[in-house]
């Protein structure tokens, strides 16, 4: 099977979730003072709904998943939850050599989506007064973004989580892909993703200025998360989030290739439109941007939970939530806007859905809800190369908008 080629890892840079990229690299050594208790949060006893959907309902999800896998993604599974109700909905195949159906246990990368649990990480260290929005990045990192016009004391937390930092995303650096393309089984380090990669780059504008969607961000809120913790991004997600709401399906794999069983399979297009299995890769690359492996069942309980107020007081769900100027996804003007680690879709029935979607490599990812929780919607297809943006809002109008097509 031949290696991947750039163009398909560079893909999660475009945008939608701006989607992927990257993966769990080993967080560089860092002390800080030891964490509190574990939250002690438990599952709302309504995320066990019993199933239904009315039959318009269906169909009208049950053709975005058929368009899907026409335009060719080897399958495709979408669940909508509410309370007292969810409808697993899957078409295709997770694996073309087994033929096995995809579920909602089924795992996949989840890509940028990865960024909201992230970003929850970082405003609950904000509400215990532990990291503040205003801290620069070279108050907790000092010295690491400098340099070529670079400047770590300019840019802020809240800067990051919204990408407002002018830093250039490293997923475009040629270096890095075909670093990458050559050897995908590669372990790259946070630090060497900001340092060698990112800063190594002049800044696409000065911080504060203007938008981009940017997967360095994301690194060094990682990396931030290790300095005011002492622990790893990817401990800190799974102690304060993934155990406390039981997420049993969610985990971050490190520098692991393998995802685990059930699982959606990898597939890409090649130059002559034949559908190929990704090979397996390290995921390092993409770390706290992009890395995460998720369930359709776990990312509407997460979504479900965050929106309702159980993992961030008022007022920082509120900032949360809130959209940022200039902020547009798929490169030009439309329903898609940022927040801090979220995306908000406004859609053609005047419903407003907040959540975050994700491709990377053979695999494509969303997920929202509307504003009080109530009602959630999540999907994969593992084939990366039909159409985000018209899928994704196709989906969501099924799922919050009945009776719109």
């Amino acid at each position: 099977m031949r290696p991947a080629r750039s163009p398909r890892l560079a893909r999660p840079c475009r945008l939608l979730a701006p989607a992927a990229a990257l993966a769990v690299a080993l967080p560089v050594s860092l002390t800080a003072p030891s964490p509190p208790p574990s939250p002690s949060l438990s599952p709302s006893p309504s995320l066990s709904p019993s199933p239904s959907l009315s039959p318009s309902e269906t169909r009208a999800l049950g053709a975005v998943l058929d368009r899907a896998v026409r335009e060719g993604s080897p399958g495709a599974v979408a669940q909508i939850w509410r309370p007292g109700h969810v409808t697993t909905l899957y078409r295709g195949f997770a694996d073309l050599r087994t033929r096995e159906r995809p579920g909602a246990d089924t795992h996949f990368r989840i890509g940028s989506t990865t960024k909201t649990f992230v970003a929850t990480v970082i405003l609950q260290l904000v509400a215990e007064g532990r990291l503040r929005l205003t801290d620069t990045v070279d108050r907790w990192l000092p010295g690491l973004v400098t340099g070529n016009g670079n400047d770590g004391r300019a840019i802020t937390i809240r800067m990051l989580l919204n990408h407002t930092s002018g830093l250039f995303n490293y997923t475009k650096d040629a270096r890095m892909l075909q670093r990458f393309e050559r050897h995908p089984l590669t372990t790259f380090t946070l630090q060497e993703l900001v340092r060698n990669y990112a800063v190594s780059h002049p800044p696409v504008f000065r911080p504060g200025t203007s938008w981009e969607y940017c997967n360095t961000n994301y690194v060094l809120l990682g990396m931030i998360i290790k300095r005011a913790t002492g622990q790893s991004y990817a401990d800190e997600i799974n102690r304060r989030i993934l155990r406390p709401l039981r997420l049993n399906g969610t985990y971050l794999p490190g520098t692991s290739p393998d995802v685990r069983s059930p699982f959606m399979r990898g597939y890409s297009k090649n130059d002559a439109g034949r559908i190929e299995q990704v090979p397996g890769f390290n995921p390092s690359w993409a770390g706290p941007a992009g890395a995460a492996i998720s369930t359709v069942a776990d990312l509407n309980r997460f979504d479900s939970e965050l929106l309702s107020g159980r993992l961030l007081p008022p007022a920082l769900l509120r900032e949360m939530l809130t959209p940022t100027p200039k902020s547009k996804l798929f490169s030009g003007k439309g329903p898609y806007r940022y927040g801090l680690g979220v995306i908000l879709l406004d859609l053609p029935c005047g419903v407003t859905v907040y959540g975050h979607g994700g491709t990377i490599m053979g695999s494509l990812t969303w997920v929202a809800g509307t504003r009080d929780g109530r009602r959630t919607m999540s999907f994969n297809f593992n084939g990366d190369k039909v159409d985000q943006g018209k899928l994704t809002t196709a989906a969501s109008t099924a799922a919050f908008c009945p009776g719109r097509r």
